[in-house]
């Protein structure tokens, strides 16, 4: 499903909305949500508005897309920016939250992080609810670039090259793919990659499938 919004004020709105309205449904049907954040500038908006939104963060389970090796008050860590523009803001229990640790080596991250994912998704008998995505202008998602794309894992890494700086740890496709809903917020300068990905060539936002929403704005009309 694609929604086209007019402004990036009309996006963020709307990604809230749908946000919101899984949060509920979840927490009517089993009295819990979790949700999974992708990195990057995008979602600052959309934490800008969840932090004003009546949620019970304590049924809330939040976990990380996929994180850069880098320490965590580095600017460039993607918890950083989950922390500053969310984490920080609402009031949930430090139990609910699971990111990606910065630990002796990227394997080892690797594997802690993928323990804390598999043991939920056995202790709840399925994936989550909500995954956040992003989509770069070469259609990489998460960070799973074509380096990664055919790694199979609950988690797997991505080591730095000409396609990204830093190494980096992603939730696999396998996960993504088995999340009840998965939602991309793009900006109007992702209308062609969008358009090259729903045309059915092949760029790793390609293979994120079942039950996906892409919420871009476009130019006013």
């Amino acid at each position: 499903m694609v929604i086209k919004t007019k402004s990036e004020m009309e996006l963020f709105d709307k990604a809230s909305e749908i946000f919101l309205e899984e949060y509920k449904n979840s927490i009517k049907e089993k009295g819990c949500f979790s949700v999974a954040f992708s990195g990057g500038d995008t979602p600052k908006e959309l934490f800008k508005r969840l932090v004003k939104m009546k949620i019970n963060w304590g049924n809330v389970d939040v976990f990380m897309v996929d994180e850069r090796y880098l320490p965590p008050d580095h600017k460039d860590s993607n918890y950083k920016l989950l922390w500053e523009n969310l984490l920080s803001k609402i009031d949930i229990p430090t139990e609910n939250v699971r990111t990606v640790k910065y630990m002796e080596s990227l394997e080892t991250s690797r594997i802690e992080y993928e323990k804390e994912v598999e043991d939920f998704i056995e202790d709840n008998k399925n994936s989550f609810d909500l995954i956040i995505l992003g989509m770069g202008k070469d259609g990489h998602t998460a960070s799973i670039f074509s380096d990664n794309l055919n790694m199979s894992g609950t988690v797997v890494p991505s080591l730095e090259s000409e396609l990204h700086k830093y190494n980096r740890i992603s939730l696999g496709l396998d996960v993504i793919n088995t999340c009840r809903k998965k939602m991309f917020i793009l900006k109007k300068d992702k209308k062609c990659i969008l358009d090259l990905v729903l045309s059915g060539k092949e760029y790793p936002a390609s293979f994120v499938i079942d039950n996906v929403i892409y919420v871009i704005n476009e130019e006013d009309k």
